[in-house]
């Protein structure tokens, strides 16, 4: 059992010990393909896509009914997502370190269809006077070029294989389109009036109706990745990435 013991230590110790993963070339270069998420985070990405919805709905339902003072706190908002990435990145090793630094970047295309309802009673002195039952099905499209800075960190290397651990900092572009149907119904003290209307703007035209609307999204940047090496030059990885959302990408990587 002893023995078994040490020789588990000496092989782990090999491997972690071994030279670091094409430590003669410097440079790496990786090209991948990826899926994209919002879960399971809340992120920068999801906060400002609510606030986005939020006030194109409260301004659809107020230029149709100017009377109405609407709360979109009160507004029950549901968010999905969807999307795809392509991604370029580079490389340099430290020396014969296991330390790299990087600079990705990312041509996205995100979808992220909404649901939102609204029921509210505006009252006067504890009387009502007008109740209003809406509904907004959309979608916020977002699309654009992201760039990282990151850090690699690689405690496990052999001739063939590598884990690595990367950090850093991710900068998206809030670019895109936003689009939904409202239906729904006001009653009043003299009968139900319907309610519908649909807005269709890109997030720069709402920009310039004088909204708030971020046009860069920063945030932290953390992952995995796991590369083989098939060639002197050549290898795969798959990477999983948690910044604006969560991130994963398959690709070929080649060492120069």
């Amino acid at each position: 059992m002893k023995t078994k013991w040490i020789a588990t230590g000496i092989l782990a110790s090999a491997i972690l010990a071994g030279p670091a993963f094409g430590q003669s070339r410097p440079f790496d270069f990786q090209v991948a393909f990826g899926a994209w998420s919002l879960s399971p985070f809340v992120s920068p990405v999801e906060k400002e896509c609510e606030r986005l919805i939020r006030n194109e709905f409260d301004g659809l339902v107020g230029s149709v009914f100017p009377g109405i003072l609407l709360s979109s706190s009160l507004a029950k908002l549901d968010l999905s997502s969807s999307g795809h990435f392509f991604s370029l990145a580079m490389w340099h090793r430290f020396g014969e370190s296991r330390f790299s630094a990087g600079l990705r970047g990312d041509y996205f295309d995100f979808r992220v269809p909404f649901a939102l309802s609204a029921d509210e009673t505006v009252s006067f002195l504890g009387f009502p006077l007008v109740a209003l039952e809406g509904q907004a099905q959309g979608t916020v499209r977002l699309n654009g070029i992201a760039i990282s800075l990151q850090g690699r960190w690689t405690p496990l290397s052999t001739s063939r294989v590598e884990l690595s651990l990367q950090a850093g900092v991710m900068v998206l572009p809030f670019e895109g389109e936003i689009t939904s149907n409202l239906t729904g119904t006001l009653r009043t003290l003299i009968g139900d009036l319907p309610l519908s209307g649909r807005f269709d703007h890109t997030i720069d035209e709402v920009r310039n109706l004088g909204v708030d609307v971020l046009s860069l999204i920063l945030s932290p940047s953390l992952g995995i990745e796991f590369r083989y090496r098939f060639a002197p030059r050549l290898g795969l990885f798959i990477n999983a990435t948690a910044a604006q959302g969560s991130f994963l990408s398959g690709g070929l990587f080649f060492s120069l």
